[in-house]
């Protein structure tokens, strides 16, 4: 009797327990749900070259009617339909620039809607390089911008609001790259940059890896896409990031430091740049190493710069900033705020210039090295649309062919395009002129364009300099005291305008 009983009880509370479950789910099932999972807050869908994109939009609803209607940043509601498994998909088609709120609603139950703020259509960028390029700042850097939010597809592969360290490795999923080191970075002052001079906003991936080589970026022949490998796990990122404008490299200085011939390195990124542009259909945009430690010398960080120069001007890469003036007092690393401001700052006209190829100025470019066989040396410069910025100038040095040095009073600004620099006493020996051989133009007054940007001249070593005007003297008789004279009075001129 006593087991009977027992049987009897198990089975009403099983039939109890079914009976809840039963009620459980049918009150889920008539839950209404509502959920967006694609945008998510703060993703930039890159633009294309109409200044367009498509934003695809998904995600679930139940229990509210058999459509929804989407809508971004305050445009028309377009309505979808919701499938039997209660998902549905809308491609809000040539959206324009720019970045507001979608909103998803119920067309049958209006009030019941899902926002996700921050979405953006603008130009997202691929980080890669090193350490600088994964950020060694004391302190996080902050992007202002009163309208737009920046936004950041994380080393976690998710999106969120752009904020340093941007190469955080928390969570990372692709731990090749992971930097334990990343701190403050230039970034969020590039994109704040950025985002005031083109008002769309703008997108980093970060892929950077502190102490690499030119030669670990190339891709794997056996295995090129393989998150395994920087390279692989750079493309596979740009792609789950729905594509980017440009890959921005910041790397060379462990290129430097071993000596890496020039000829080498420039071939090397040459190929990065052409299977970036294969692979990703972009270009890549390098810029060119700065300041230095002991551990480095002049001749090894001249050549690295060299060879990123003239890829530059052979049109394999993109022209990024020019950093060898600014003094890092020693270090190789741009750990300060006044030091990522300004390096953050060429960044920003470097990509507004040759990516947005917006209104931005460039550095002056050195067309011409004269010597007037006597006291003078003129340096001539292109500066497009624009002139020199008026002024001493520093960072200059003058050797013989054979390499002996050759002293001269100062150096300054003496046209819209021209640096005279005025020797000491006239020399009879060829003569080469460099800027920024080194660590000589570190913290110094370079040439820079008249533009409040202050884009310097990238540096150049050895340029011979050809004699002008000897055969015009001679012809004209001019005695040599007069031309000394004349040569004293151009300096008495210069210094009393510089005082």
């Amino acid at each position: 009797m006593r087991a009977r009983v027992l049987a009897i009880g198990v089975a009403l509370v099983a039939a109890a327990c079914l009976a809840a479950a039963t009620l459980a789910s049918s009150a889920l099932a008539a839950t209404p749900l509502l959920k967006v999972t694609t945008p998510r807050p703060y993703q930039v869908i890159q633009r294309g070259p109409a200044g367009t994109a498509d934003i695809a939009v998904k995600g679930s609803c139940r229990g509210l009617g058999p459509r929804v209607q989407v809508r971004w940043g305050g445009g028309a509601w377009v309505s979808v339909p919701v499938s039997a498994e209660g998902s549905f998909k809308a491609v809000l088609r040539r959206s324009p620039a720019g970045q507001g709120t979608l909103v998803v609603r119920s067309q049958t139950e209006p009030s019941v809607s899902r926002s996700v703020r921050y979405v953006g259509v603008g130009d997202v960028y691929v980080i890669a390089g090193q350490s600088n390029a994964s950020g060694r700042g004391t302190a996080d850097s902050r992007c202002e911008s009163p309208v737009l939010r920046a936004g950041l597809f994380g080393n976690d592969y998710r999106w969120k609001e752009l904020r340093d360290p941007v190469d955080s490795p928390v969570r990372q999923r692709d731990r090749v790259s992971r930097d334990v080191l990343a701190h403050g970075s230039v970034w969020p002052l590039v994109a704040g940059s950025v985002m005031a001079a083109e008002p769309v906003p703008v997108a980093f991936v970060p892929c950077a890896l502190g102490t690499t080589s030119i030669y670990v970026w190339l891709p794997d022949p056996m295995r090129p896409f393989s998150p395994a490998t920087l390279y692989g796990s750079m493309v596979r990122r740009a792609r789950a990031a729905g594509g980017v404008r440009a890959v921005l490299f910041w790397q060379g200085e462990a290129d430097a430091r071993t000596q890496l011939p020039q000829a080498e390195y420039e071939t090397a990124l040459d190929d990065l740049a052409t299977r970036v542009q294969a692979d990703l259909g972009v270009p890549l945009v390098a810029a060119q190493i700065g300041d230095y430690d002991a551990r480095y010398t002049a001749d090894g960080v001249n050549g690295i710069r060299l060879a990123q120069e003239r890829v530059w001007r052979r049109g394999s890469a993109f022209a990024g900033p020019v950093l060898y003036d600014i003094d890092l007092h020693g270090r190789v690393h741009f750990t300060h705020a006044s030091e990522l401001a300004e390096a953050a700052g060429r960044w920003a006209a470097a990509m507004l210039s040759c990516i947005g190829r917006l209104d931005v100025p460039v550095g002056p470019q050195l067309t011409a090295a004269t010597y007037d066989d006597w006291l003078t040396v003129t340096l001539t410069f292109s500066v497009p649309g624009g002139e020199l910025r008026p002024g001493p100038v520093g960072g200059i040095t003058l050797r013989t062919e054979d390499g002996d040095p050759v002293g001269f009073q100062y150096a300054a600004v003496t046209g819209a395009t021209s640096v005279s620099v005025y020797l000491l006493s006239p020399v009879t020996e060829p003569l080469v002129v460099s800027l920024g051989s080194g660590r000589d133009a570190a913290g110094k007054s370079v040439p820079v364009e008249h533009s409040d940007w202050e884009l310097p001249a990238p540096p150049f070593i050895g340029v011979e300099v050809g004699v002008a005007h000897a055969a015009e003297l001679r012809e004209a008789a001019v005695p040599r005291a007069a031309v000394a004279a004349t040569a004293a009075s151009q300096r008495w001129q210069m210094l009393s305008a510089l005082r």
